[in-house]
């Protein structure tokens, strides 16, 4: 906790600062080097700026199934044994994708750098993929949406809400999960274009965080990846943001007992204009037990079990979100009338006082310090820097956003928060179909 506690001590300045360094192989690999020898630990996380925005057409779901086959095995290494001598060696890994990007990350003592890396440098060009092995995941990746979204209570929200958000020109509109009938239509031609186009040095950065010699590890790094072949970066094109939501309304019914009711709005991108002013606008209305919309509908009106709200920020857009779960028989016409008035109020004659504001961005402070005190940490932090604001000397002044924000800025970013610029979504329990 040294990082945190020297920030939070004094010194912003000094305490926050990540030592790092930056370099490029000559086949356009970027690689960033986080020291850190507090523990005898490392981290090693590599970004591929490839994600489901990128999903060929026709094919929702693809960048998520091929990072299953990104574990599957090499010419070298044998299927299972990436994650099997990663394990012997007292490690562990894991990989997500999102939008813009895919990430794997893998964790061990820093004895196991090398294993680590040799692993991650294999299998960026030598993955060893077949009409087998794509069949055993895509079966794979549709069971796990089976299991997440559709035969779990609410989870549809999350595959009705992408094309609620976005319209159908837009490829943020295709749930990243995808739907069954695209993911049995891809074929073995489709996983490979996509292999040789996305996965390759120039499109991806590599981080090494913790506990190593910078000078021994920067040979290590240029022998197992200086070496693999260069190709281009892949063309891509960031999508067109209107701000507009493709639908107004979305109901759907789930074997649930309570009504779950969910306000979202489109925002800032992450780290640009208003986007720290709706992190607390966030913690103004749901981030306590007292605050706004929390005492309202749980506590006063006991109209709702929990309340929760929520600046999503991404690379090219943002959601603000508040999330309800009502009582069994709560009138959810009062509920939204609530939300309303709370929202109004905020903009209106009930400003969010200078209290208010300093609580939650010391929270929203305290939660970016905590995140950096691991290796992984410090090297995801850096990854998102690099990849959404274009440097990774960021941090300092991601911390300084909070202290800036003003009563004036969250009233601002409130008043956006309008009737007709939401998407209401809805999920009632079978047969409240239609019930307000």
């Amino acid at each position: 906790m040294l990082l945190l506690l020297s920030a939070l001590a004094g010194s912003p300045a000094q305490a926050v600062e990540i030592e790092h360094e930056t370099f490029t192989l000559d086949n356009g690999l970027e690689v960033i080097l986080i020291p850190d020898d507090r523990l005898p630990k490392v981290a090693v996380d590599l970004w591929y700026d490839v994600g489901s925005y990128d999903d060929p057409t026709g094919r929702s779901g693809f960048a998520h199934l091929f990072e299953h086959l990104m574990f599957k095995g090499t010419g070298r290494v044998g299927e299972g044994e990436f994650d099997s001598t990663m394990e012997q060696a007292g490690g562990w890994n894991n990989a997500s994708t999102a939008d813009e990007r895919t990430n794997y990350y893998d964790v061990a003592p820093s004895s196991a750098l090398d294993l680590l890396l040799w692993l991650e440098a294999d299998r960026m060009t030598s993955l060893d993929i077949t009409q087998k092995k794509l069949d055993v995941e895509r079966e794979v990746v549709r069971n796990e949406k089976r299991q997440n979204y559709e035969d779990r209570p609410y989870g549809e929200v999350w595959i009705a809400m992408p094309p609620a958000l976005y319209s159908a020109d837009n490829a943020l509109h295709r749930p990243g999960i995808g739907n069954h009938e695209e993911l049995l239509a891809a074929s073995l031609e489709d996983v490979r274009s996509f292999y040789a186009s996305y996965y390759t040095p120039r499109n991806a950065v590599l981080t090494v965080a913790g506990d190593f010699d910078p000078a021994e590890i920067k040979g290590e790094i240029q022998t197992l990846f200086g070496g693999l072949p260069d190709r281009p970066k892949a063309e891509r094109s960031g999508p067109v943001i209107t701000g507009k939501m493709a639908k107004t309304d979305v109901d759907l019914t789930d074997d649930v007992t309570l009504p779950m009711v969910l306000y979202i709005w489109h925002g800032p991108k992450a780290y640009s204009a208003g986007d720290a002013e709706r992190d607390v606008l966030a913690h103004v209305l749901a981030g306590a037990d007292d605050s706004r919309l929390t005492r309202r509908l749980v506590n006063e009106e006991q109209l709702a079990q929990d309340v929760s709200t929520g600046q999503y920020s991404n690379r090219w857009d943002s959601q603000f979100m508040i999330s309800i779960m009502a009582n069994p028989d709560a009138d959810l016409a009062q509920i939204e009338a609530i939300v309303a008035e709370e929202i109004a109020a905020l903009n209106g004659d009930k400003p969010p006082t200078q209290a208010e504001v300093d609580r939650a961005a010391a929270n929203l402070e305290m939660s970016l310090l905590h995140g950096v005190e691991t290796v992984l940490g410090k090297a995801e932090i850096l990854q998102r820097y690099r990849m959404f604001v274009g440097r990774t000397d960021y941090l300092e002044e991601d911390l300084a956003r909070y202290g800036k924000v003003s009563i004036d800025g969250v009233k601002a970013e409130a008043g956006k928060l309008t009737a007709d610029s939401r998407l209401r979504m809805r999920v009632l329990p079978e047969g409240d179909e239609g019930e307000e």
